[in-house]
């Protein structure tokens, strides 16, 4: 693929997510197009379905996750502590509380179809595997799994408002922060 193609792809496929988080994977798809800067044939030329974008954007979001969790696998048996808490940091700035509610509904409608099951497998595996070694450094409490840590991920990662950023600066890292204090198994002592 040419590189201008993989750029309008990849841009495509950011403003899909964003849209598909702020508004739902119901919206037009011209609003797609645009949030990318791209026209809609060049939408339509990369996702000549609406499904197909969809598609992208899961298989996108999971790709992005593993990758993340694949960079931080050997720093958890170095430097636990940092690694485990920047590994948090990069997946929750993926902002997965804003499009899996959205895709959580569109599946309640339609039925979840197959990729997305083996894509939830696969992540929940290597989450479950980073999950055992946190657990193991005394980062994580028994009891979490991958799914708990991704609901508890998606809560924190949730958009806060229409309030300005600049209003709430800093407020998604202190999420995050608390959200890993509550993981540890030391959290329940007052």
């Amino acid at each position: 693929m040419r590189s201008d193609a993989l750029a309008n792809r990849e841009a495509l496929l950011d403003a899909a997510r964003k849209v598909f988080g702020s508004r739902s994977c119901g919206v037009a798809l011209a609003a797609v197009a645009e949030e990318a800067g791209t026209g809609i044939a060049t939408l339509y030329r990369h996702f000549p379905t609406r499904d197909d974008l969809v598609r992208s954007v899961v298989l996108d979001l999971a790709e992005r996750f593993v990758a993340i969790e694949a960079r931080y696998d050997a720093e958890l048996s170095v430097e636990p502590e940092r690694a485990w808490r920047a590994l948090v940091h990069e997946l929750a700035a993926l902002r997965p509380g804003a499009l899996l509610p959205e895709l959580f509904e569109l599946f309640a409608k339609e039925g979840v179809p197959e990729y997305a099951r083996q894509v939830v497998a696969r992540v929940n595996e290597s989450q479950d595997r980073l999950i055992e070694r946190a657990r193991a450094a005394g980062l994580v409490r028994d009891g979490i799994d991958g799914v708990a840590f991704q609901v508890g991920l998606a809560a924190v990662t949730r958009p806060l408002s229409e309030v300005p950023g600049h209003v709430c600066a800093g407020a998604e890292s202190w999420l995050v922060d608390v959200y890993l204090r509550g993981l540890r198994p030391d959290a329940d002592r007052p």
